[in-house]
């Protein structure tokens, strides 16, 4: 027998093909009973190994290859953990190489070693060379020194399947055996089958950034997964059994310390509990805004804190309560609350969410659950331009041992690996940037999904040798993690330092991350806190602020939910820039359902999801004859008449559970849970208890049955009423901006999308649609920013192509400084000693920015080399600054021309990205027919249209039977669109395709940006 010492999973970032699941696959196919994972520093697939290899009834042997230092000489080890000491001191080895730039010395690793096996990894360049040499000096010496390092150190005998290392590895036995060091087989594994060669090369490829064909290409041949018979053949069997001697050794169960929370220090030194309780009662006080609160909220606060305390989360609260408290003496805008939470009474009193949860009838039981001992989950919403701040607060509260990001993989996705494979193959750009555009645009998005959905992809893989190569290579790689990345909210705090239970790495400067990914955090004892940056919330923020500004008070938690103005924005489906309500699909529901109150949102955020979807038509056919409804039973009436008898929330079965099986609300929630999970053995005995306990209740077998067949369709559709609630609020409070304070609105909205060149235009045209003036950008008026200018907008100078940051803020600083620019051969002679150049002078022309100066912009670029002469003859310098003396020569005289429409307006596209000024087109519309729609409008329409653009680009393409046709790019004042034209198209319109031809359209849209041309007709601006 043998075992594997040596098996590298795909967590050695691009290293191997093996994912830990494949590790126990081959385990079990080869007959091997354990075997060890030996990545390289890292730890990352550790727990994900130890599950797999325990439900397969394989032994796991934690281990980990490392660099250490010895005499100034790197050396490769690799090392075992013998019991749970051993595997905790891999952790924090592995967290030492990740965080400390420095490597480890000799003796450092050694005081981590007492309970590990250390040996020679097989794999080092620097005792090759001894060995190779033969030169025993050299390798004894090193040998000797890790031998004296380590209570149990052995060497091994690797790369016997080379004729060189067969011979010289007798001389590596010798030396090792002459210092009574034990020899072991290892065989390295990076992949599964010998046929995998190809694709383990050309990950190598990949991550060395080369071809397969590159000479430098550094790849090791035959390090597959050998059978035991193989190893046999290749190892002598004294080693062999030695590999087994060290296996038995190890012996790790793991026994997870799990972590806890920290404590909060409150300033008073009572205990948590008693402190919780006193702010909720406080907070109570203060959302009622009277001492005297009702009964209801009463009972329900000490429900909450009974559980809260009963299950030891007292400080989970007041953690996030305090750094919650934290971003609102900053001046924060925190979000009224996301998820499950929203349900919770304690977490409206703390002001952590700001939905009262029995006003909107939510459960807190749906988000914290005693009966099944849920993980308390508050997620909150910061503005994502200071959502940091939030975190660093925290870090600086608990130290930054007690507090890490959680670590993400990036993976080789479909699109990603085909890019990445077809370059590592030498394939030309051309081909593989077809190939990858042909996969579609949405997550979960599968290569062989795209084969097999995608007729074009399938024709176009199947036509070459080549792509077949790609593809099939790409098919076994997808999925593999490409780099480690930073989990996108996730926060895990703990009252030890974090490393006692999870490795760390440093993948940012402020914090560190868990090696471990986030689902085997919970099992550790760390509770995951989601800080979220909501750029919606930094529109939120800025525009009240802005509001505010301007001398008009606005507190946003306390504007009215039942603004006419609001809802009528809503109902003319002008959601454009609304969170949760701008896509087209959302857009037509808004359409039918027409909302008219708070409720209406809130129902049509829940019904637009993969799943309630499927209840759209029964909800609005309930809606539109609420005579025809009919209950399961009167007595439901409460729960479902505010969603027309429709089951829609998660929340409404569970009170259906409740009211008529006499379920427990944790109970009912488990019942929700398990029909989601489709827990069958777990359901199987809730229906029973269902329909003993509704039967108990007086109602009668068959309303029973019925109704839990109902819930048991519907449970599946359910959507979180909580979270649907509290993400209403902010989809409330954006429309009401937008309705009451558009020109605020449009001036936050335009800022965060600044340097976006389509989302820009899009939102410029809405602003436009809405009778709101966008200025062009102006030396003398713009900022880094949208600004208020009268009733209109100014664009700002950053918005400008190659106007970055650093231009204009010289640009700004210059103006402030020495005041506005008088003329434009003053703006030239200034802007020269801030030293920006001539080409930067055209950009500022074309996109209008000179256009305060009132000459044409053909004559500004005619006079530019007259106005950079008259420059540098004003110039002074000396050796501590440069002055400008205008009275030294006269300006020059303008060269009078006039402008080309056309040339202005394609050259202003080309400086900011969209037409900003009236483009030609806007007016052909309105003379030819003002029903044509934009090609903005037109994005997600499908089926027959008609529309005006100008030819932009033209690009022939063969087909297969070696016709011509016609990919041409149209453009409007709002977007552009492929105009696909087929060869009989365009040998009819061949004259016609020519860069700036104005055309209208006729065909058809079958897929976003993309027309199939039928008829084009040539129309004379």
């Amino acid at each position: 027998m043998t075992t594997h010492l040596h098996v590298r999973s795909a967590f050695s970032l691009l290293s191997s093909t093996l994912r830990v699941e494949d590790i126990v696959s081959l385990c079990k196919a080869h007959h091997y009973t354990q075997v060890a994972l030996c990545d390289k520093e890292v730890m990352h697939g550790a727990m994900a190994f130890y599950h797999a290899c325990k439900k397969a009834d394989i032994k796991p042997i934690f281990a980990m290859e490392m660099r250490c230092v010895i005499n100034d000489t790197v050396y490769w080890l690799s090392l075992y953990a013998k019991n749970m000491k051993g595997y905790e001191a891999l952790l924090s080895l592995s967290t030492h190489l990740q965080c400390q730039e420095e490597m480890m010395t000799l003796e450092e690793v050694s005081a981590y070693a007492s309970d590990l096996i250390v040996m020679t990894n097989g794999d080092d360049p620097n005792l090759e060379t001894w060995i190779i040499h033969e030169n025993a000096n050299q390798l004894g010496s090193v040998l000797e020194q890790m031998k004296a390092a380590f209570r149990q150190f052995y060497v091994a005998i690797a790369k016997n399947d080379s004729d060189l290392f067969y011979l010289r590895n007798r001389f590596l036995k010798k030396v090792a055996h002459d210092l009574g060091i034990a020899t072991v087989a290892l065989s390295r594994i990076y992949y599964g089958d010998a046929k995998d060669e190809a694709c383990y090369q050309v990950l190598c490829a990949i991550r060395q950034g080369v071809t397969v064909s590159d000479k430098t290409l550094d790849f090791q041949a035959k390090r597959y997964f050998r059978s035991q018979e193989e190893m046999s053949r290749l190892y002598e069997e004294e080693d062999l059994r030695m590999s087994d001697v060290i296996a038995d050794q190890c012996n790790v169960e793991l026994q997870i310390h799990k972590a806890k929370l920290p404590t909060f220090e409150n300033p008073f030194g009572v205990d948590s509990a008693r402190y919780l309780k006193q702010l909720c009662l406080k907070g109570l006080e203060k959302r009622m805004g009277t001492t005297k609160v009702p009964r209801v909220y009463v009972e329900r606060l000490k429900h909450e804190l009974d559980v809260i305390i009963r299950m030891h989360y007292e400080d989970y609260f007041l953690i996030v309560w305090d750094f919650i408290r934290f971003a609102k003496s900053r001046s924060i805008y925190v979000g009224p609350g996301r998820g499950s939470a929203a349900g919770s009474l304690v977490s409206y009193c703390l002001g952590i969410t700001h939905v009262d949860p029995i006003r909107y009838h939510l459960l807190f039981e749906r988000f914290l659950n005693p009966e099944r001992v849920s993980m308390p989950d508050i997620d909150t919403d910061f503005p994502d331009n200071r959502r940091d701040e939030v975190i660093h607060y925290v870090k600086e509260r608990y130290g930054s041992e007690h507090v890490a990001h959680i670590i993400a993989f990036n993976t080789l996705a479909a699109k990603a690996v085909i890019r990445d494979v077809g370059k590592a193959l030498g394939v030309k750009p051309s081909q593989i940037d077809i190939l990858a555009k042909m996969v579609p645009n949405f997550t979960k998005v599968t290569l062989m999904g795209t084969y097999d959905n995608v007729p074009k992809f399938k024709q176009a893989i199947q036509s070459s040798k080549e792509l077949q190569k790609l593809f099939d290579i790409a098919l076994k790689l997808e999925g593999l993690p490409r780099h480690a990345s930073l989990h996108a909210a996730g926060i895990v705090l703990a009252k030890e330092p974090i490393t006692q239970v999870c490795p760390l790495i440093s993948l940012d400067a402020d914090l560190l991350a868990t090696q471990f990914t986030m689902e085997y955090l919970e099992e550790l004892g760390l509770i995951k806190m989601d800080f979220l940056g909501l750029r919606n919330l930094t529109i939120i923020d800025e525009i009240v602020s802005n509001v505010n500004a301007s001398g008009i008070p606005l507190d946003i938690m306390k504007i009215p939910l039942d603004d006419a103005k609001t809802y009528q924005v809503m109902r003319d489906v002008d959601t454009v820039g609304i969170f949760q309500l701008e896509s087209e699909g959302m857009k037509n529901l808004i359409r039918r359902i027409q909302p008219r109150c708070f409720e209406d949102i809130v129902v049509s955020i829940a019904l637009f999801r993969p799943g309630p979807m499927e209840n759209i038509p029964l909800y609005l056919q309930s809606k539109a004859h609420p005579e025809k409804i009919v209950y399961p039973h009167p007595s439901l009436k409460p729960i479902l008449e505010s969603t027309y008898g429709v089951m829609i929330y998660q929340e409404q079965i569970m009170q259906i559970a409740q009211k008529m099986a006499g379920f427990t609300l944790g109970k009912a929630d488990n019942l929700r849970k398990a029909i989601s999970k489709k827990k069958e053995s777990e359901l199987a005995k809730l229906e029973q208890d269902f329909l003993n306990g509704a039967l108990q209740n007086g109602y009668d077998k068959k309303t029973a049955e019925k109704t839990y067949e109902q819930i048991m369709k519907f449970a599946n559709y359910g959507f979180n009423r909580s979270h649907s609630v509290a993400y209403g609020l902010l989809a409330y409070q954006l429309t009401y901006l937008k309705a009451n304070y558009p020109q605020f609105f449009f001036q936050s909205l335009l800022n965060s999308v600044i340097g976006a060149e389509r989302k820009s235009g899009e939102y410029i045209f809405e602003a436009k649609k809405r009778g709101l003036k966008v200025l062009l950008p102006c030396v003398n008026a713009s900022d880094a920013h949208y600004v208020i200018e009268g009733n209109a907008l100014r664009f700002p100078l950053n918005g400008i192509k190659g106007i970055g940051n650093t231009v204009c803020q010289q640009l700004v600083a210059e103006r402030k400084k020495n005041g506005a620019f008088l003329d434009y051969f003053d703006f030239v002679a200034r802007v020269m000693t801030c030293r920006i150049n001539r080409k930067l002078i055209e950009t500022l022309i074309h996109a209008g920015a000179l256009d305060c100066f009132h000459h044409s912009r053909a004559s500004m670029l005619l006079t530019l080399d007259d106005a950079l002469r008259y420059g540098d003859l004003v110039r002074i310098e000396d050796e501590k600054q440069i002055l400008l003396d205008f009275e030294i020569v006269s300006k020059p005289a303008m060269i009078l021309a006039k402008d080309q429409p056309q040339q202005r307006s394609d050259q202003e596209f080309q400086a900011l990205g969209f037409y900003l000024s009236e483009h030609p087109i806007a007016k052909l519309r309105m003379s030819i027919d003002p029903s044509l729609r934009s090609i903005l409008l037109l994005q997600n329409h499908r089926g027959n249209v008609r529309l005006l653009a100008v030819i932009e680009r033209v690009k022939l393409h063969r087909t297969k039977h070696g016709d011509l046709m016609v990919f041409a790019v149209g453009a409007d004042e709002s977007a552009k669109i492929d105009l696909v034209c087929m060869p009989n198209v365009y040998r009819q319109y061949e004259a016609l395709l020519v860069k700036g031809t104005y055309v209208l359209a006729e065909g058809k849209i079958e897929k976003e940006n993309s027309c199939l041309v039928r008829k084009l007709s040539k129309i004379e601006p």
